[in-house]
């Protein structure tokens, strides 16, 4: 479901897990074909597609997102830096 949101796993982080076999040429391993495949298949697609539009708003806010999801925790965005995203700028203007 993560691969399907938010893309494939970094090479670097599949390498040091012990779960290796969760694993199949550096992409989860999972049955498409089970019923919970195939829910995955038809519900869960890349995060931006669930924009409902694409004005500015819509687009910072799933940059946000998106920098919240991140798998590395080295490159996530930090609750600072999230808070100074311009996704908020416009709370600013009213405090």
């Amino acid at each position: 479901m993560m691969e399907r949101i938010l893309g494939p796993l970094p090479k670097h982080m599949i390498e040091k897990t012990r779960k290796r076999t969760y694993f199949h040429h550096d992409r989860l391993d999972w049955d498409e074909h089970s019923s919970a495949g195939r829910y995955v298949s038809r519900r869960c697609k890349p995060l931006k597609e669930f924009m409902l539009s694409q004005d500015a708003e819509h687009e910072l806010l799933f940059d946000l997102i998106g920098k919240m999801l991140e798998y590395d925790p080295a490159k996530r965005i930090t609750l600072k830096e999230a808070l100074k995203h311009p996704f908020f700028y416009p709370l600013k203007k009213h405090t």
